[in-house]
């Protein structure tokens, strides 16, 4: 008996110069793009003619759902009817549920604010057929939305609008995104961007900090947005960052004065989540291009991923600085840690000011324990 796949087999499955494909049993395929991207895919065939269609995405779609997705379609094809052809007339609700099963990697909880969002403010979207929504009718909705002052709402449930019909054109489903030409910053309140620069909304916050787990990117790009809430650094302090400032055995991340366009170098406590985010220490840039591994990540790139996960306008990278500031403000009677403490972890302490005189060793486990008190904040706000 031909054996079958099993999760460990593939989590270590990797990438080669081509793409390759391992077998499961059944027609069910997993294939490995030459980016180590991880497709199950069923294999049938119809009246002598073979096909093969893609199913789901790995780990998103797990081993025991495309099996089950696999005899759903054998059933089908038993029945003379191409997988492909039964999705002809598909509406978007059946989209959109079929996205949310097969993200097995989001929390019920997120699963159903996105979705109640989406009925609620796209009702009329919901049982027309993929390839009859046009980007007139997002519009419209849109501007509903933003005359009833729903901005925020409008931006997040866009963006996940975007990746479920992205979903649908990768798996054949519709032949157009039609989200993809539509700019809601022409059509939203230019004010709101304005007004929502940083998040201070502890439920919007954890939404965020969702998105980023969940999120589909490059490797570089997905640690340097799931560190910056943690670190709350200035963005080119992070895309700049190399393996030698690095010391784990302390748990010290330390930034030459130079980067800090400072008199001295800037310390940040690392906590175990933090180190566990940024991995094995290597050599070089710790958050390289996608494109050039010798280049450093732009901020373009972290910027445009927190808009394609629906915080356009309401979250930049720099407002994780501006997050951090008003929370750790807010709790110094939880904490204990004073403000000057705080001033200093933020690095907006000056030479020249009588804040400057603080000895960095002296108050390093007042900055350990601040350091610690906002890690074990964030865990627990996206658990």
């Amino acid at each position: 008996m031909k054996k079958q796949l099993t999760d460990t087999a593939i989590k270590r499955a990797k990438q080669k110069e081509k793409e390759y494909k391992l077998a499961d049993g059944d027609g069910l395929y997993l294939h490995i793009t030459p980016i180590g991207t991880k497709w199950f895919k069923y294999r049938y065939t119809i009246n002598g003619k073979t096909s093969t269609k893609s199913i789901g995405k790995y780990p998103f779609m797990s081993l025991t759902a495309a099996r089950q997705k696999r005899d759903e379609l054998k059933i089908m094809v038993l029945d003379g009817i191409r997988p492909l052809e039964k999705k002809a007339n598909m509406v978007f609700t059946e989209l959109m549920n079929e996205y949310f099963e097969n993200r097995s990697d989001l929390s019920e909880k997120y699963i159903n604010n996105n979705r109640s969002s989406i009925e609620k403010y796209f009702s009329d979207l919901l049982t027309i057929e993929l390839d009859k929504i046009t980007p007139t009718v997002l519009i419209d909705d849109f501007k509903r939305m933003n005359k009833k002052g729903v901005v925020v709402y409008a931006k997040k449930s866009g963006g996940m609008i975007d990746r479920i019909f992205r979903y649908g054109v990768t798996l054949q489903y519709c032949k157009y995104n039609p989200m993809r030409d539509i700019d809601l910053s022409i059509l939203l309140q230019k004010k709101e961007v304005k007004n929502y620069a940083h998040i201070t909304d502890q439920a919007l916050f954890r939404e965020l900090l969702i998105a980023i787990e969940n999120s589909i990117c490059d490797g570089s790009t997905k640690r340097a947005l799931r560190l910056m809430p943690y670190v709350f650094l200035r963005p080119s302090n992070i895309r700049d960052a190399e393996w030698s400032e690095f010391d784990y055995k302390n748990r010290l991340w330390t930034i030459p004065a130079a980067k800090m366009k400072m008199s001295r170098d800037h310390i940040v406590p690392l906590t175990d989540t933090m180190i566990d985010i940024l991995g094995d220490k290597k050599d070089g840039l710790v958050f390289p291009s996608p494109y050039n591994r010798s280049k450093k990540l732009s901020e373009n790139t972290l910027n445009i991923m927190l808009k394609r996960l629906g915080f356009d306008g309401v979250m930049t990278t720099h407002g994780f600085r501006h997050t951090a500031s008003t929370v750790l403000h807010e709790n110094i009677h939880i904490h204990g840690v004073s403000s000057d403490v705080i001033e200093m972890q933020l690095a907006h302490v000056e030479k020249n000011s009588v804040k400057g005189v603080y000895n960095k060793a002296l108050y390093m486990s007042e900055r350990q324990r601040l350091m610690q008190w906002w890690s074990d904040y964030i865990d627990n706000l996206r658990a």
